[in-house]
């Protein structure tokens, strides 16, 4: 089926060896095709994505798995990450979200968070990308792809047959199929002018963001509010009207050996537009003193490398998939940082596209038709990512509407991680390879619940109701009321999240917790979710300790 590459003939050719490049490429060339990964940049580097969720972590163990790779398995654990990768990754036991408001000192009651219990969920991780992708690009090299890094494509063709790559070094190369990893600035979106300008998004952030040392944990700065875990032990968000920023340690355990701490701060571009009369220092340092309950965690604090300033993060694309080519996550559209949600979608993306590239490659047929899912899921994750995003900076004004909206995001991390893990959970247990495909067959692929109609008209509902505060018809208090009672309504949602306490503050994740949402879903769950919890809890500790121990 699959043919030996030649010295400038490939099965797949990969514009980008970053995460999802590399993911990309080990998982192709370990299942047989001759991979070309290609990139401008060299590894190690600098990137973003650094803080895990459930979906990513169980999706990296679904792709192991269903793929043959386990060194993709390594990197779902902070075990395996420290006994086969790094030992530079912070661990993530909660997310965290403290509300601020300018120019006063921070009440520590006005704080939400979410603890990651060790099981099923947790603890997460904050990844060192730069270790990450180096690993996996060179797992992929380990598999047999071949790679040109500090390596510029002049001229893109794409003929019947083939894509042709000519280099601005005098190379040219082919490939019977074309991945274009490349994030936002994509050769091939570029190409065929794919980006919709202006974004269709309703968020409009930008961002700045570097890597520092001496960050102090924010447990030391703040007074004791009653939450289920330190600040520190997990991925910090200060929010505030108009915008967040995130803390993402990767000192925050005894094993860590690295003392470096992600710092980001996302801002509504049309409230607070990029100035042009400040270095971006400036701007920081501007910032820390219009809230003094933020600017203590950093009195110490120092950049490791220089500050980064965006422009609006937010793009979009017309189409992500064409004949012979396709775009993936990041160079198909972005959001904003916000819920870590980026490695989620790019791992899902490119499990179902894998799927489907190697059925191709058995019938010859690679059409923008052959591959509809993708483009369907690449879409729709984007915008059900926007619609979250932008009613949180909605919610940001007001402190009590936050609470009500975290409840959204809340079910949605509820929802998707639970359908992963459970699926993946029925392989380990069957070892039957077709359990996978019900990531293709999806009636709305690429959504946080995408078996379940109802959750599809409830998080429309949820969204179209927190934009009234937006445009005034409707006050924050009112919209705390209307969400209740939503939710109240919504029969087919996990009665153990009890997600009409809109003003509870803390979401319990524990693994008591996570022992009665199995309980529901096994018993009470609409049926097309039921196959996601098909086992009992003892039984799902007991697959997961003989995961881990295989690690």
């Amino acid at each position: 089926m699959l043919k030996d590459a030649t010295e400038t003939g490939f099965d797949v050719a990969i514009i980008g060896s970053g995460i999802a490049g590399s993911l990309t490429g080990c998982i192709l060339a370990r299942q047989g095709l001759s991979v070309l990964l290609i990139d401008t940049g060299v590894h190690p580097r600098f990137s973003l994505g650094e803080s895990t969720i459930g979906e990513t972590s169980y999706m990296l163990k679904v792709l192991a798995a269903r793929y043959d790779v386990p060194e993709i398995a390594y990197c779902s654990t902070l075990e395996g990450l420290q006994k086969h990768v790094t030992s530079s990754c912070g661990v993530k036991r909660n997310f965290g979200f403290v509300y601020h408001h300018e120019h006063e000192r921070q009440n520590p009651q006005e704080v939400t968070q979410c603890n990651v219990s060790d099981f099923p969920f947790g603890p997460e991780m904050h990844l060192y990308r730069q270790d990450i992708d180096e690993y996996l690009f060179n797992t992929a090299l380990k598999y047999g792809a071949t790679a040109r890094q500090r390596t510029s494509i002049k001229q893109i063709e794409m003929t019947e047959k083939q894509a042709i790559l000519h280099t601005e070094g005098g190379e040219t190369f082919t490939a019977q199929y074309l991945v274009d990893a490349s994030g936002e600035r994509s050769l091939l979106a570029n190409m065929f002018q794919l980006r919709e300008q202006p974004p269709r998004f309703k968020t409009h952030s930008r961002a700045l963001f570097t890597h520092m040392e001496g960050v102090k944990p924010f447990d030391s700065c703040t007074e004791p509010s009653g939450q289920p875990t330190l600040w520190d032990s997990g991925t910090l968000h200060h929010i505030f009207d108009g915008g967040w920023m995130w803390v993402i340690p990767f000192n925050n355990h005894a094993d860590s050996t690295n003392p470096l701490c992600s710092v980001g701060l996302n801002l509504d571009e049309r409230r607070f537009p990029k100035p042009t009369d400040k270095m971006p220092q400036q701007e920081w340092d501007e910032f820390l003193a219009r809230f003094p309950g933020i600017a203590d965690q950093f009195t110490e604090a120092h950049t490791t490398r220089p500050w980064i300033s965006t422009e609006r993060t937010q793009f979009s694309s017309r189409q992500t998939v064409g004949d012979r080519w396709a775009l993936m996550s990041h160079a198909a559209g972005a959001i904003d940082a916000l819920f870590s949600r980026g490695l989620a979608n790019t791992t899902q993306v490119i499990n179902s596209f894998v799927a489907i590239l190697l059925e191709a490659f058995g019938d010859g047929d690679f059409s923008a038709q052959r591959f509809a899912y993708i483009e369907k899921m690449n879409q729709t994750a984007l915008d059900f990512n926007d619609g979250l995003v932008h009613g949180s900076y909605i919610a940001f004004r007001d402190f009590d509407l936050w609470r009500a909206w975290s409840k959204v995001w809340f079910l949605a991390w509820n929802l998707g991680s639970s359908r992963i893990s459970g699926t993946y959970f029925r392989y380990q247990e069957t070892h039957d390879p077709t359990i996978f495909n019900v990531f293709e067959e999806a009636a709305f692929p690429g959504s946080f619940s995408p078996d379940l109609p109802q959750f599809q008209t409830l998080f429309n509902d949820l969204v179209a109701l927190i934009e009234e505060v937006e445009a005034g018809t409707r006050t924050p208090q009112q919209a705390v009321t209307a969400i209740s009672e939503t939710f109240r309504q919504a029969s087919f949602a996990p009665t153990p999240l009890n997600l009409a306490d809109v003003l509870r503050q803390y979401h319990d994740g524990s693994t008591e917790a996570m022992r009665r949402m199995y309980e529901w879903g096994k018993n009470a769950s609409p049926q097309e979710l039921r196959r996601y919890y098909e086992y009992d809890f003892t039984t799902l500790e007991v697959l997961a300790q003989k995961a881990t121990s295989s690690v």
